[in-house]
């Protein structure tokens, strides 16, 4: 099985940290460019799905560990997970756990995912952040659901977004700049690039970034990983460039 798993470099020096974003994955008897679906949203088959999710943890080294998703629905519900019966935990776009030997992950093909930890308490959330929870303000949200539920200090939390779709890729008309808008008019400012007929190039993990930041996370604790999507569709998913396609996960968590 060949993986392409990329990883937050300086990240290595929390022990016990699990994470990963990874891109296309293809496996013997597998064209490259197939999807390698680990949803059964597209109405997979189940039992391919079910096959599929113990061959990546078999090559990922993560036998032990379970790996919890959520059904995503582009909004900003952030969900508590904490133990790792099943596969779902629900209907939501993040997910947050302080639970031993086990992760959280999102899917995506060109919407940001967004990995949190706090080392010192170890605990960890993964979310998908595409425009619609952008405007929505997940990130945000994310970092007060952590705070009421852990009691943690934004402060303390190290935050990476992965592989997404780029401003050099994402052209959006002007109803999604005035969605963001209507929450986020100041922080648009910084990565929205406006071109003709009121379009522009929408940078979602500068406003991500920048919403980060707004919560109270130091900049210096905030990540960029891996390349555009749509500029990369060698190595990932992009759903603006191929149309439907499949779609990669992105997941954090800390073996105990």
């Amino acid at each position: 099985m060949k993986i392409l798993r990329l990883e937050v470099p300086h990240w290595e020096r929390f022990d016990g940290l699990i994470h990963g974003f990874l891109g296309r994955v293809s496996s013997q008897g597998r064209p490259s460019n197939a999807a390698f679906r680990l949803s059964s949203d597209n109405d997979d088959d189940a039992a391919v799905v079910k096959s599929n999710w113990c061959e990546l943890k078999l090559g990922l080294g993560l036998r032990d560990i379970s790996i919890i998703t959520a059904r995503q629905v582009h909004g900003n519900t952030v969900l508590k997970v904490s133990r790792g019966d099943g596969k779902l935990a629900g209907v939501g776009d993040g997910l947050m756990t302080d639970a031993p030997n086990l992760c959280v992950g999102v899917m995506a093909a060109d919407c940001v995912p967004i990995l949190f930890v706090e080392p010192a308490r170890k605990i960890a959330a993964a979310v998908h952040a595409g425009w619609r929870g952008t405007a929505a303000g997940i990130a945000q949200r994310t970092v007060a659901s952590m705070k009421e539920a852990y009691g943690i200090d934004p402060a303390a939390l190290h935050v990476a977004m992965g592989p997404s779709i780029g401003p050099c890729c994402y052209e959006v008309g002007p109803e999604v700049a005035a969605q963001i808008a209507a929450n986020w008019k100041e922080e648009l400012k910084g990565a929205w690039r406006p071109n003709h007929e009121g379009k522009g190039r929408l940078d979602l993990r500068t406003l991500n970034e920048i919403q980060l930041l707004g919560a109270g996370i130091p900049g210096a604790q905030i990540s960029k990983i891996g390349p555009c999507t749509a500029c990369s569709v060698a190595d990932f998913f992009s759903y603006r460039k191929e149309g439907k396609s499949g779609h990669q996960l992105s997941f954090v968590g800390w073996r105990r």
